[in-house]
């Protein structure tokens, strides 16, 4: 890999981790860099991201696609009904849990492969994938106190939106930044529909993020989408899927340690052990070949 490569891989993954800060901060006013802010109502701070991102890619809406029903379903999974879960979550859990939780895209995508597409495991990618869940349960789960965050678990739901959103992209022929303009304009009423059907006083929560809420959305959108994804699929068309994904994973370590540094989350031996063996067993399922759905190991960067 190139200087120039390497130095855009980790400028990306450094941007999509701090992600995870900007929307706990935006759904939850935490950090504490607006007084007053409590954060905006997650399922319509959604909303604003996929409106937004929707007008910045609208050059790319053309041509008209056919496969409506895929592609609805793909805008649902990949798009609205995943972030609403992911923002749902972070009201509650920290970012730097949510940064592990969310790579369970990984292995829910390589099991709906085996279920849907005929994909076989071999007994290292079966491997990766309980020690995925296993850590992620010690990230989620306090059985000294019998509890278990909620929040994360929203999170892994999204997760598995997420995953069979990839099953269906499969057989979508679309560009990738063509994709995403049609995942946030399809996005946006469905998540206007259910913010005004849920949610209250959005207007009034926007409002008291001033700025910093505004430069939020111009972040996630601007920064994560625009320019991580150019660069993201820049590198996967010029070097392997296997290479690239696990590489990638710095994206969740840099959110644990901006969590931590930023966010003020407790660095508790869970986190610790249970995030190791998490992001051990996604590197181990990233790492090899999925033949029915090459791009598995890419299943969180899809949707970022």
């Amino acid at each position: 890999m190139t200087l120039r490569d390497a130095s855009g891989l980790v400028a990306m993954c450094l941007i999509w981790g701090f992600n995870f800060v900007v929307a706990k901060f935006s759904v939850a006013g935490i950090p504490a860099w607006v007084p007053g802010f409590e954060g905006s109502p997650p399922i319509f701070f959604a909303f604003l991201r996929f409106l937004l991102l929707a007008l910045v890619l609208a050059p790319f809406l053309k041509p008209m696609p056919k496969d409506w029903p895929r592609l609805l379903g793909v805008a649902a999974c990949m798009g609205g009904l995943q972030y609403a879960l992911i923002f749902i979550g972070l009201q509650t859990a920290t970012p730097s849990g949510m940064a592990i939780a969310l790579q369970l895209g990984v292995p829910f995508a390589t099991i709906l492969s085996v279920i849907w597409l005929g994909e076989r495991l071999g007994p290292l990618r079966l491997a990766g994938t309980v020690a995925a869940f296993i850590g992620v349960a010690l990230v989620s789960a306090d059985p000294a106190n019998l509890t278990v965050s909620v929040g994360l678990l929203i999170g892994v739901a999204a997760s598995a939106v997420a995953a069979t959103g990839m099953i269906l992209v499969k057989k979508i022929d679309m560009k990738p930044f063509r994709l995403q303009a049609w995942i946030g304009l399809l996005s946006a009423p469905l998540l206007l529909a259910l913010s005004l059907l849920f949610e209250r006083g959005q207007i009034e929560a926007v409002a008291s993020g001033g700025v910093l809420f505004i430069l939020s959305l111009v972040y996630t959108v601007g920064l994560v989408n625009v320019f991580g994804h150019g660069v993201f699929y820049h590198l996967i068309q010029r070097y392997e899927t296997n290479l690239i994904a696990p590489l990638t994973l710095l994206a969740p370590l840099s959110g644990v340690g901006f969590g931590i540094l930023v966010a003020g989350d407790p660095l508790g031996w869970r986190l610790a052990i249970g995030g190791v063996i998490a992001l051990a067993g996604v590197a181990l399922v990233a790492a090899r070949p999925n033949r029915k759905l090459p791009k598995a190991p890419l299943a969180r960067k899809e949707a970022l």
